[in-house]
C-alpha cells in the first residue's frame, strides 16, 4: 500500500470523508477493503476514464485484496462519456447488469469518474 503521508484526511462534519493526495488509487481501494467488507465491488466508470485507468484500478484492487485477504469479485461496467448517459435507459442497464452478475445487498457500488459517473452511480445505488 502507498505510504499514508501522502494522503490528506479533511474532515466535514467531524468525518473525514474526504480523502487527497498522491497514490489514491492503491489507499483507496485498501480503505474500502477494510472498512466496507464485501462479497463483492461493482466499479461504474466511463469508457474514455476505463481505457485510461482500468488496468489499474484491476491491478490496484487485487493487491489489496491480497494485503486485507479479501476473496471478494471485482466487477467493472462501462459507460458511454458525458451527459448523455444519465438517462434511465443507461440506469436500467446498469442494474441488469448488476443483477446478471448476482450482486446482493452487500455489494458496494463504486464510481470511478466526475459528475456524471458520480450521478449516475449514486442514483443506481440507493435505488437498486
Amino acid at each position: 500500500m502507498s505510504d499514508l503521508a501522502d494522503v490528506l484526511k479533511i474532515s466535514i462534519l467531524g468525518n473525514e470523508s474526504i480523502h487527497v493526495g498522491f497514490h489514491l488509487i492503491p489507499y483507496i481501494f485498501n480503505q474500502v477493503l477494510t472498512t466496507l467488507p464485501s462479497s463483492t465491488y461493482a466499479l461504474i466508470t466511463d469508457t474514455n476514464l476505463a481505457r485510461l485507468y482500468l488496468p489499474q484500478l484491476e491491478e490496484a484492487f487485487n493487491v489489496a485484496a491480497a494485503e486485507t485477504g479479501s476473496k471478494a469479485r471485482f466487477l467493472t461496467h462501462q459507460v458511454a462519456p458525458g451527459e448523455g448517459a444519465k438517462s434511465r435507459q443507461v440506469k436500467a442497464e446498469i442494474e441488469d447488469w448488476l443483477l446478471d452478475e448476482k450482486c446482493t445487498r452487500d455489494t458496494v457500488i463504486l464510481a470511478f469518474g466526475g459528475g456524471v459517473i458520480g450521478d449516475l452511480t449514486g442514483f443506481v445505488a440507493a435505488t437498486l
